[in-house]
């Protein structure tokens, strides 16, 4: 067991992939968070070492893009050396750390797996949600149409300014376990806009009046794999299928790029979105559970 670091970012993005079936991620994804992300966050990585290889990976910091200011932890442990409590040791220095911040209330997320539960269980977390992973093959997404006085617009060519304003409000509607709710528009431009994976000209919104009201927000991965992150709404604009439009026309671009898979991950109770989703064609890929303690 040690600090883990960034000379630890290439083998823990692969063993992060391997364990997450879901996750599209990257080591320059990796790299841009650790060097972006706030020193408010109080960031700490943590590795276990076993037979010359990275065997456990773990992470622990303030959430800082809620208001709540809540703990984070997330353990991740190679399919081939689990059960020989390396999982338990990397938890426990997670905890510690946090513990020196003075967190009262710690999130994490699991598979959703016997051995993940049971896991999460014992040692104090509480299940509060459950987020749905649904996949689509792009290449199977037909070209949209946009009504009459919205045009189709690729991110990139907007104001960062008024995307921002988009999507804080879009976010602030998004159940969950707590609200992501206090991003500035600095911080918010490190995380979303400038990260390395985010296709700013294939993520698309729909503007009205020269204002973009609904959009979704791609990053590609490795593999020919892609992710939409959010896709949102400005209150005043919903009911007229216009997050339809945007997810339609991203995932249109994606296709276009090479993207073969593009995943979701949609809290259960979003009933709008996952209806969204199944117009669009996105199957079943599997589920993630949210912990709180206490």
């Amino acid at each position: 067991m040690r600090e883990g670091g960034p000379d630890d970012f290439g083998a823990a993005t692969e063993l992060l992939n391997g364990v997450w079936p879901h996750r599209v991620g990257s080591e320059r994804a990796l790299r841009h968070a650790a060097a972006t992300e706030p020193t408010g966050a109080h960031r700490r990585y943590f590795a276990a070492d076993a037979d010359g290889r990275l065997a456990g990976w773990a992470t622990a910091a303030i959430e800082y893009q809620s208001s709540e200011r809540p703990g984070f932890l997330q353990v991740s442990v190679a399919p081939g050396f689990r059960r020989a409590g390396i999982g338990t040791a990397l938890l426990e220095r997670c905890e510690a750390h946090l513990a020196g911040l003075g967190v009262s209330t710690v999130l994490s997320f699991s598979t959703p797996d016997e051995a993940a539960r049971a896991f999460a269980a014992a040692h104090g977390f509480r299940h509060t949600n459950t987020n749905r992973i649904s996949a689509v093959d792009p290449r199977t997404i037909e070209p949209p149409s946009a009504p009459a006085g919205v045009e189709l617009s690729p991110l990139g060519r907007l104001d960062p300014h008024q995307v921002y304003e988009l999507d804080s409000e879009a976010m602030g509607d998004v159940p969950g376990e707590v609200a992501m709710d206090d991003v500035s528009f600095d911080q918010w431009l490190a995380d979303y806009w400038g990260h390395p994976d985010t296709d700013l000209e294939a993520s698309t919104a729909a503007v009205v009046d020269g204002r973009p009201v609904a959009f979704t927000h791609l990053r590609a991965g490795p593999g020919g794999r892609a992710v939409t992150d959010m896709t949102g709404t400005l209150r005043a604009y919903r009911g007229r299928g216009l997050a339809l439009l945007a997810k339609s026309a991203t995932l249109v671009n994606a296709a276009a790029s090479g993207v073969e898979l593009v995943l979701t991950e949609n809290d259960e109770t979003n009933a709008p979105m996952l209806r969204i989703n199944q117009k669009l064609g996105y199957r079943p890929f599997g589920s993630t559970l949210v912990w709180s303690r206490p």
